[in-house]
């Protein structure tokens, strides 16, 4: 039946929530095999997502009954905090089931999410030949081409003819359809091109591969990092692309369904820096302790930002602006706010764009004068606005200190918000990271010491009110 989707949000999340707990309550476990059926596996995940992991167990184990195929695509669409948590509650016979219907990659990804000590139970219950391939992909580093590939695909030989290669295809019943766009064609073992399904149905049956392949083949190397395998594959607009070793024999191949999870992921863990935490945070659940201690470096990080201004402050008291102090002090915090903003505005806006691309000497210059010009027009339209009530508290001569110290720590916070992840990448940091509490109390610093010296300089201008 075609289905029509005109409203789905969380109103229609919840209300199917609500249906399978009603389902559970009444223990009418054939209602919620058909309610489940009647509904895409994806919303139903997101519905589960919103249950506790007991709940979400018994809804499993009601499953699993009469449908397991269904169960293992409802459960890798779940979110990985709910898939950590529920692990206790299946019995290992009831995963290995589970894995015997889910891809090797997706198994890689379940065991990365359980503990340590579930890994190697659960791995002696696979089949001889599923437990060898899952081990081959993780022997690859987390995060890489051959982490994320799948191994369930079709390479024949160039001399094979297109009889043979359908022939071939139709023995592949229990492949996942998205598997078999390309068959990808070898010799010698290694990878020389590949042939679509469509020039297969439109070739004659005698032709060879090597007749009718496409030679312009774009593989990704196993160990290449999963971020730029996504930019390489949006650049390249293709469904599934081939993962090679060293001597170009093919390993598996990455899927685009596989990039959409990964360009989520990656997203998620930008943003998760960005405010200080990790992805830990997420299938760290309710335990208080772990969550302060992946959230405490940061904080740590931005308390010593903050002590170093209030000691610029401390030292910088009656001592060097007298009885002028008090009306110099005031435009601290805002400077320092206005400063920051602007920093992390522009670190976030080139981490982003670092993320996917590594920029020449050229191209960086050209963005952080982008970066500067905007800093400076910045401060000196937030300046002139501050400097109008700066006059009523200390004179023209405070308004214009106001005015050079937030154009100038707005200019520099701009400026090395662009060069500080620029750096950071080079140097194999994320530079996601720059957006984070440290960068901040770092534009902090500066732009305290800016107005300080600014104000210092002019402090003969300056009205005590």
């Amino acid at each position: 039946m075609t289905e029509i989707l005109r409203n789905h949000g969380a109103p229609v999340i919840d209300k199917l929530r609500n249906k399978l707990e009603d389902c559970m309550d009444f223990g009418d476990k054939i209602g919620l095999l058909r309610l489940i059926q009647d509904e895409h596996h994806a919303d139903v995940a997101e519905a589960l997502d919103l249950l506790q992991a007991e709940e979400v167990a018994q809804i499993f184990k009601a499953i699993m009954m009469t449908d397991v195929a269904l169960c293992s695509e409802i459960l890798i669409e779940l979110d990985q905090g709910t898939v950590s948590h529920l692990y206790p509650y299946l019995s290992n016979q009831e995963w290995a089931v589970i894995f015997t219907e889910l891809s090797d990659d997706d198994v890689v990804w379940l065991l990365e999410l359980f503990p340590d000590e579930a890994r190697q139970p659960l791995m002696a219950r696979l089949t001889s030949e599923d437990k060898e391939d899952v081990l081959e992909l993780m022997t690859f580093p987390e995060d890489s081409a051959g982490r994320i590939m799948t191994n369930e695909f079709l390479s024949m030989d160039v001399r094979e003819t297109v009889a043979t290669a359908v022939e071939k295809i139709r023995g592949t019943r229990d492949f996942d359809p998205m598997n078999l766009f390309f068959v990808y064609v070898t010799e010698s073992e290694r990878l020389v091109g590949m042939v679509s399904l469509r020039q297969l149905l439109l070739s004659k049956k005698t032709d060879n591969l090597q007749q009718i392949m496409r030679t312009d083949v774009t593989a990704l190397d196993a160990w290449m990092d999963q971020e730029e395998v996504a930019e390489i594959v949006r650049k390249h607009d293709e469904v599934t692309m081939p993962v090679v070793d060293k001597k170009g024999h093919i390993l598996g191949i990455i899927t685009v369904d596989d990039i959409i999870d990964v360009i989520d992921e990656e997203s998620e863990e930008d943003i998760l820096k960005m405010v200080g935490t990790s992805e830990e945070e997420m299938v760290a659940g309710g335990r208080t302790r772990k969550i302060v201690a992946l959230r405490l470096p940061w904080l740590f990080a931005a308390c010593c930002g903050s002590l170093m201004v209030a000691l610029i402050m401390k030292y910088s008291d009656h001592g060097l602006f007298g009885n002028k102090a008090a009306d110099i002090f005031v435009f601290v915090p805002m400077v320092c706010a206005m400063g920051g903003n602007v920093g992390v505005q522009s670190s976030t806006i080139m981490a982003r764009y670092l993320s996917t691309t590594n920029p020449d000497w050229r191209e960086t210059r050209r963005s952080t004068l982008k970066e500067a010009r905007v800093g400076l027009t910045l401060g000196l339209i937030c300046g002139t606005l501050v400097g109008l009530v700066a006059t009523q508290m200390g004179g023209m001569g405070l308004a214009f200190t106001v005015l050079a110290a937030m154009t100038s720590a707005m200019t520099t916070a701009a400026t090395t918000g662009t060069i500080i992840p620029v750096v950071m990448k080079r140097m194999g940091i994320d530079p996601a990271l720059a957006t984070g509490p440290f960068v901040t109390s770092f534009n902090d610093v500066v732009a305290t010491l800016v107005y300080f010296a600014i104000a210092y300089t002019l402090l003969d201008y300056v009205h005590v009110t």
